[in-house]
């Protein structure tokens, strides 16, 4: 047995030998190494001496039983305790010696400390495979969720589409429709009037008086409707568009067709900016009318515009989403009479007006809204009584990533 337990003691694993009762009858110098314990220390005492608690609960549970039940066990996986150190995961292979007396049982453990490497990475690579499983259920969630949005949108889209044609037909209607009788009732009033001999002052002649100012009015609104329909669905290209050469194109069409007053106008560095030329150019012109029909009295009318470089969330109807871009902001200021705040919403609203002896149905300021929102941009206005207003225009500098001309 000399020579056995020489080999014993130097063979490139931990062997323990133990009695039916646990205690430690055997342990080679290769164990007490890898536990830091002498000999001595461990020769007599319980084999869960040096297991940690869940192996104890292990060898109680599974691990002894088994033993005493098939003679042998392969490869269980225990963690032993040295007396320093780091837990030491083992590999244990057992056998019982039925021909010692009393019987004995040989346990060989061998280190495995690449096994926790192993769990480690099994455990890490079942964490990627569950975050990509979690990834795909979002994705198939953003995807039920994008085409219930399509759906949604697209049904919008139909509906806008078909009050579209609507709103053309609208003005297809005062275009042909409605001119025509209006111009027949307008033709044989002026006949009736001058062939009838009505004296002035009289009942009848103020009656009559007032059929005439409701004629001109119902001709002029459906001018201003008309106009109103057409520009909104002007079909000229988006193009690269200089706001300061539309801005004095504006003022000498406005000059020519109006007799308007003259004014000073100063024009700061405005950068270019996508758009429809038409539509925007009708837009400086509304304003600079607005601006000439609400002067003030006692002074000159003077108007500057100015603009900065900002950026804008392009999201408008969405709380939760946010897209950043550059966008101009204009400021088109006065020094007229201006109003109260309380009007700022008002003034934009279709035959709205606040000056009443002015010219005009109130439509130019809703226009101007309209023409921006199908730039995709915002128009707010400020104003101070007896100060002057400043509109504020913010739009896109791009619309299109090529420019059509």
């Amino acid at each position: 047995m000399g020579e056995a337990e020489h080999i014993l003691q130097d063979l490139p694993c931990g062997c323990v030998v133990f009695d039916g009762a646990g205690t430690i009858t055997f342990a080679n110098r290769t164990l007490c190494s890898v536990l830091n314990y002498q000999p001595d220390a461990i020769l007599g005492h319980s084999i869960e001496k040096i297991l940690t608690i869940s192996s104890r609960i292990f060898h109680q549970t599974h691990f002894f039983p088994l033993l005493k039940l098939n003679g042998t066990v392969s490869e269980i996986f225990l963690t032993l305790k040295p007396m320093t150190g780091s837990p030491i995961p083992v590999m244990v292979n057992a056998k019982i010696q039925n021909e010692s007396d009393p019987i004995c049982y040989v346990c060989v453990f061998v280190p495995v400390w690449e096994r926790r490497k192993y769990e480690e990475q099994l455990l890490e690579t079942n964490r990627v495979q569950q975050k990509a499983l979690d990834e795909n259920a979002m994705l198939n969630r953003l995807k039920d969720e994008l085409e219930s949005n399509q759906f949604a949108l697209d049904r919008k889209i139909s509906i806008l589409s078909e009050r579209s044609q609507e709103y053309l037909q609208m003005g297809k209607i005062f275009m042909h429709d409605m001119q025509e009788p209006v111009r027949k009732i307008s033709l044989f009033f002026d006949t009736f009037m001058r062939n009838a001999h009505i004296a002035p002052n009289t009942d009848d002649a103020r009656h009559l008086s007032v059929i005439k100012k409701s004629i001109l009015r119902l001709r002029s609104m459906m001018g201003s409707m008309l106009d109103f329909v057409q520009v909104s669905n002007a079909s000229d290209p988006m193009t690269l568009l200089n706001p300061a050469d539309l801005i004095m194109e504006a003022r000498n069409q406005l000059m020519r067709e109006k007799d308007a007053i003259d004014f000073n106008i100063k024009i700061g560095e405005l950068p270019e900016f996508d758009g429809r030329q038409t539509q925007i150019k009708r837009v400086f012109y509304e304003l600079l009318k607005n601006a000439v029909e609400n002067k003030a009295p006692d002074r000159a009318l003077s108007i500057e515009v100015t603009a900065v470089i900002s950026e804008e969330n392009i999201y408008r109807n969405h709380s939760s989403k946010y897209k950043y871009t550059d966008h101009i902001k204009i400021e088109f200021a006065d020094n007229g009479v201006g109003f109260d705040s309380q009007f700022n919403d008002y003034v934009f609203r279709l035959l709205n007006k606040l000056n009443t002896d002015s010219p005009g149905l109130g439509v130019g300021l809703a226009l101007c809204k309209q023409v921006i929102s199908s730039h995709y941009g915002t128009m707010k206005v400020k104003s101070r009584v007896g100060e002057g207003t400043t509109f504020i225009i913010t739009l896109p500098l791009r619309q299109i990533a090529d420019y059509t001309n």
